[in-house]
Parts: structure tokens; C-alpha cells; sequence
């Protein structure tokens, strides 16, 4: 009966050795973010967007404990910026005070550019992501991990769809786009390479935090500078239907003409974007241009060679196409309108 009691006891006298002889994780330092965009303009054609907003940092450290010091701490990178160099943030600290004990807080300014990942297929419908993702430069995820500051964002009363963005941006009037929502998360940045250091880890961690702003084109500058122009030169085609079939002449001047105009629209609205090798929304719909005026000169050849036949069946055949066409072309186009988008 002794001999069984002894190996408890004997077990729970060495657990608080065993646990000294195990080392002790130390936590991550939690590092509280919060961005204010002042300004934004994106570059459709080159992939970069410019930006400018006020940021800043709260935190808690203690250099004796964690090993780190606030200068590392702050030393931010900007993932995706255009000829940022590494630590620039600390160049734009505006003010750093402490506000506890071992409580500290940043802030700064940014203004630069960055890019980002445009996707057109959906082209003048589309919705881009434009993406501002910091990174602290030297401590990894382990030590160091980044939370976004709700706590201000709410007690400012903004919208919740609009965190971190001013309300003149929001309600600019000036620009060719507008601003849908904003998102700010956290993930991890995984970097799958020692960049040579063998006394480096083959594979690491660092956090980050990203500032993503949805932005969609205003509708009315499409209607004015796409539909207008496409419904003018088909409703020069649409004449060939109410030509006499005799007249193939004019027929095919007005379809030719159309046709190298409708050419001539779309490479100009293509040179507001960059070479892409995908087809976008607006192509389909010039696509669908091109295949109508085609479908009209087809017509007219054929309703010419009708009547030319002399026949009077014949030429009743050709005055009927011509009226189911004047039917069939409009409901034609604005269904590639609806159908593509």
C-alpha cells in the first residue's frame, strides 16, 4: 500500500522541476494599428495607386523582457510601396509620447505610391482593391504581432464600412470613381527562404496588417463616353434597314463607315488601360458591335439580290426582312449590353 502511494507523491515532488527545465515562451509584443487615408489616386494604366494618411502605434515594452527595443518595434516596412526604403516610418513620426507604464504611442505621416493587382475583366463594371500592407522589417511573428485599433475607429462614430478614411474623400465630387468600402485585417507574411544565412530559419513569419480600399467607376461618365457614342454609330447602321434594297450602295458606305469608326472608338477606349491579355466586359460589347454591323451588310447583300430578282415574292421577302430587322438589331444590342455584364 506504501509502495503505491510513494509514486504520486514521488511524481507531483519532481512536475515543478520538470517544468523549470522547460523554457518559457515569451508573449508577442501586441502592437495596436490605426490608419486615417487623407487622399487617394489610383493609376488604372500603370497598376499604382498615391496615397496619403496619418498612422499610428500603441504598444507596450519592456526592452529588458522582450529583447527588443521600440526602435525595432517601429521600424515598419511597406510591402507593396514603390521606392520605399526599409524603416522609413521612423523618418515620419510626427509625435511619440508614453502613456503608461512601458506604454508607448507613435504617429506619423506617409504620402507615396503603391501598387497594386488591377483586374479589368468586368472593364468599366470592375471593382479594384487598392492595398496598403505593413510589415514589421525585423521581428518575426513570434515576437511581434499586429491588431487594428477598432477601439478609435468606434468611438469616432464612423461608419463601419468606411473605417479609416475621411469623409472628403469620401464626398469628393472631383474624381472618376467611387469608394465602396474599407477593409483593415491582419495576416501573416511567410517568407520561404535563409536568404543565405545558414544561422537563419529556412522558413519565417513576420505579421502584417492591411489596409484594403474598394473603389468602383461612377456610372454616369460610362453612359457619356461609351453608350452614347457605340448608339450613335449603330443608329447610322440601323438606316440600312429603311434604305431601298436597290440602293447598295449607300447600304454599304454606311455599314463600312460604322465599322471602321466602331474600330477607331475602341482602341482609343483601350488606351486608358494597360496591355492586358484577357477580355474585358467592354470588348464583348464592341464584339458585339462589330457582328451586328457585319450581320447588317449581310442583310442588305442579300434583300439587294431579292428585289434585283425581279420576282414579286422575292420582293416582299426582302420588305419583310427589313422590318424584322429593324425590330430584331435594337433588342440585339441591348441584350449584349445585359448579357455580358
Amino acid at each position: 500500500m506504501k509502495k503505491n502511494t510513494f509514486l504520486p507523491i514521488l511524481f507531483l515532488m519532481t512536475l515543478p522541476l520538470l517544468s523549470l527545465s522547460q523554457e518559457t515562451k515569451k508573449d508577442a509584443i501586441k502592437v495596436t494599428y490605426g490608419v486615417f487615408l487623407k487622399k487617394v489616386v489610383p493609376n488604372f494604366k500603370e497598376g499604382t495607386f498615391y496615397s496619403e494618411f496619418y498612422w499610428w502605434i500603441k504598444f507596450k515594452n519592456d526592452s529588458t523582457q522582450s529583447g527588443w527595443s521600440n526602435d525595432d518595434i517601429i521600424n515598419i516596412e511597406y510591402v507593396n510601396a514603390c521606392q520605399s526604403a526599409i524603416g522609413s516610418s521612423a523618418a515620419e513620426i510626427q509625435e511619440k509620447k508614453i502613456i503608461g507604464k512601458d506604454e508607448y504611442y507613435y504617429t506619423g505621416y506617409h504620402q507615396g505610391d503603391f501598387y497594386f493587382n488591377p483586374d479589368y475583366s468586368s472593364y468599366p463594371f470592375d471593382i479594384q482593391s487598392l492595398n496598403i500592407t505593413i510589415e514589421n522589417s525585423l521581428i518575426p511573428s513570434t515576437d511581434l504581432v499586429f491588431c487594428v485599433d477598432t477601439t478609435s475607429f468606434l468611438s469616432s462614430g464612423a461608419d463601419k464600412r468606411f473605417f479609416g478614411i475621411s469623409n472628403d474623400l469620401l464626398n469628393a465630387k472631383t474624381t472618376n470613381f467611387n469608394i465602396s468600402k474599407t477593409e483593415i485585417s491582419t495576416l501573416s507574411g511567410i517568407y520561404n527562404s535563409n536568404f543565405g544565412d545558414p544561422e537563419f530559419p529556412n522558413q519565417s513569419s513576420y505579421s502584417r496588417l492591411n489596409i484594403g480600399v474598394f473603389i468602383n467607376r461612377s456610372f454616369v461618365p460610362f453612359i457619356t463616353k461609351l453608350i452614347i457614342p457605340l448608339a450613335i454609330i449603330l443608329f447610322l447602321v440601323y438606316f440600312v434597314f429603311f434604305i431601298p434594297a436597290d440602293k447598295i450602295d449607300i447600304a454599304a458606305g454606311l455599314t463600312v463607315t460604322s465599322l471602321l469608326s466602331a474600330i477607331a472608338f475602341q482602341l482609343s477606349v483601350n488606351s486608358d488601360l494597360p496591355e492586358i491579355g484577357y477580355i474585358i466586359y467592354v470588348d464583348k460589347v464592341f464584339y458585339s458591335c462589330y457582328f451586328l454591323i457585319a450581320i447588317s451588310m449581310a442583310e442588305s447583300l442579300y434583300t439587294f439580290y431579292l428585289d434585283k430578282s425581279g420576282e414579286a415574292e422575292k420582293i416582299r421577302l426582302a420588305k419583310r426582312i427589313d422590318q424584322i430587322s429593324r425590330f430584331l438589331f435594337p433588342i440585339l444590342f441591348a441584350a449584349s449590353i445585359y448579357l455580358f455584364a
